[in-house]
This record gives structure tokens, sequence and C-alpha cells, in this order.
């Protein structure tokens, strides 16, 4: 009976050998100009040049691993910003810094750029997870947990999670977000405040509270491994660590509220930092990515049609 279990076992471990090393140098650059495209595309000011640039990537495959293929392609998505920065969401500034840091590598001799870039992608994981503490530590909105407590009540991705935890139904959450949008409409301009009431439950605030402080404390552990990592001597199981608190932040982060632009890049980033010998971190990078990619999809109202919630 052992050796009956053993037989399938060794041939799984087989398996896991023989898989590609995902040697991010040559996965990187695809999976990036695949997540630009996607990213880019509700912007058609800044979609055109870049999928022509892109383009022309495809069709001579050596530019993608070249320094100056990566310079233009931060010029471009840099134009977009500056064009756009009083609207432009904050993952539109990771995809310059992260142009830039392939645009390095690229430019160094082959045997050093596979740690150029890890190094790079530590210090922007660790810096954007600092920065993103130290804001959410000096707003008092979101430290008494009323940040969250509205998009619970008023933004649509964080529909399915406020129903299930508070007890109000989903037609209740689409009243909210139908006063929400009036009300940035100028419709309901002179309007006293106190007139204005969105359906809540006692419910709402707990759960706003509970992920105020989850995601301040996760952030704030992240930014301490990843500067940890990108400072300290070659450290494979601190890598490691950060790593998986990376997917855990993705997993509890990205499954409540889909942005799948930011959650796109970090997992990127989470590949490219991986140690050499860590292949199957970066395999769970990348099913980190294609699930994050698939989180817009209506599943959420697949599964209720379903009834299965």
């Amino acid at each position: 009976m052992n050796t009956l279990l053993l037989s399938p076992l060794r041939r799984l471990r087989e398996l896991q050998l023989d898989l590609p090393s995902l040697a991010p140098l040559r996965v990187l650059p695809l999976l990036t100009m695949l997540h630009l495209l996607v990213s880019s595309a509700d912007n058609g000011l800044l979609f055109a040049p870049l999928a022509a640039w892109f383009a022309l990537g495809v069709a001579m495959p050596r530019l993608l691993r070249s320094s100056p293929f990566w310079y233009v392609t931060a010029t471009i998505l840099g134009t977009g910003v500056f064009l756009t920065w009083e609207s432009a969401d904050n993952h539109r500034y990771l995809f310059v810094y992260w142009s830039l840091a392939l645009c390095c590598a690229f430019s160094l001799p082959k045997t050093e750029q596979p740690l150029a870039l890890a190094i790079s992608s530590r210090w922007l994981l660790g810096l954007c997870m600092l920065l993103a503490a130290v804001w959410k530590i000096a707003s008092p909105d979101y430290l008494s947990g009323s940040f969250f407590h509205f998009e619970l009540l008023a933004d649509e991705r964080f529909a399915h999670v406020a129903s299930w935890t508070s007890g109000l139904s989903l037609e209740q959450l689409a009243e909210n977000r139908t006063l929400r949008e009036s009300l940035v409409a100028g419709q309901l301009l002179g309007t006293e405040l106190s007139q204005v009431q969105l359906h809540t439950s006692s419910g709402v605030t707990t759960v706003a509270q509970v992920l105020t402080w989850w995601t301040l404390g996760i952030e704030g552990l992240l930014a301490g491994l990843f500067l940890a990592a990108a400072v300290l001597p070659r450290s494979p199981r601190l890598v490691l660590v950060a790593s998986l608190a990376l997917l855990c932040f993705a997993a509890t982060t990205y499954a409540v509220a889909p942005v799948r632009g930011f959650g796109g890049i970090l997992m990127l980033l989470g590949l490219a930092q991986c140690e050499p010998e860590q292949k199957r971190l970066r395999y769970a990078f990348l099913a980190a990515f294609t699930l994050i990619q698939l989180c817009p999809l209506p599943l959420m109202d697949l599964i209720a049609a379903l009834g299965l919630m």
C-alpha cells in the first residue's frame, strides 16, 4: 500500500522539478506589457501610443530585453501621468517606476541583471508599503474607520462583502451608491447633510475597524520586511517570509476590493524579487497575478445567481 502511494508522489516531485524556472528577465517583460495594456485600455490618450510601441516589441523580441525599450515605455507612461496628474491612480506612478527599474536592469551586464532587478523590486515594494502606511497614520479619517465605513456602504467593489457581513441587502447598498452619485453630481445641493442617510448597520462599523487595522498592520509589516531584504545581505528566508506576507496581503485585499492595476503590478514585483532557487514561489506570484486579472469579472454575481451564498 505504501509503495502504491509513494509512486505517484515521486512522479509529482519529478514533474515539479521539470517545471520551467520562470526566469524573471524572460517572463517579466511580456507579463508587464500585458498588464500595462490591460490597465491602460480605458485611457485612449495613453493606450494608442503604448499599444503601437508594444506591437514593435512583439515584432522584434530582442527589444523587450533592452534598456532603450523600457526607457521609452517609461516616457510614454510618465507623459500620461503628467497630463492627468490630478486624477491619475497611484498605480500608474508605480508603472513608471517599474519600467525604469527594467530599463536600469537591462543596462547592466547580463550577470548583474537578475540581482539588480530583485533589489529594485524590493525597494519599490518596501517604499510603496511604507508610504501607504504613513499616509494612513497621518489621516484621521482613516484611523477612525470612517474611510472603510463609507467604502463598504457606497463602493460597488465592497458590496458583496458588506452584504455578507452586515446583513444589508444588495438592493440597499445599490441605493447607497445611487445617493452618492447624486451628491457628487450636485443634484442634492442645498440639502443638509443630516437629511442624507445611507443604509447602514452595526456590523459595518465592526468590519470597517477590522479592515482599517488589518490593512495598516500588514502594510507596515511588508514595508519592514522588504526594506530589510533590500538592505541586508542575501537572506532567502527573509525573502520567503516577505513574499508569503505579500501573497497574504493580496489574498485579503484584492479578494475584497479587486483593484487589478495595483494588485497586478505588486505581484510582478513579487515575482521579480524571488531568489533564484525559489521556483515555486515565482509560480505562486504568477498564479496570484492571473487570479487578480480575473477578479473584475462578475464572479460574485454568478455565485449569487447560482444561490451559493
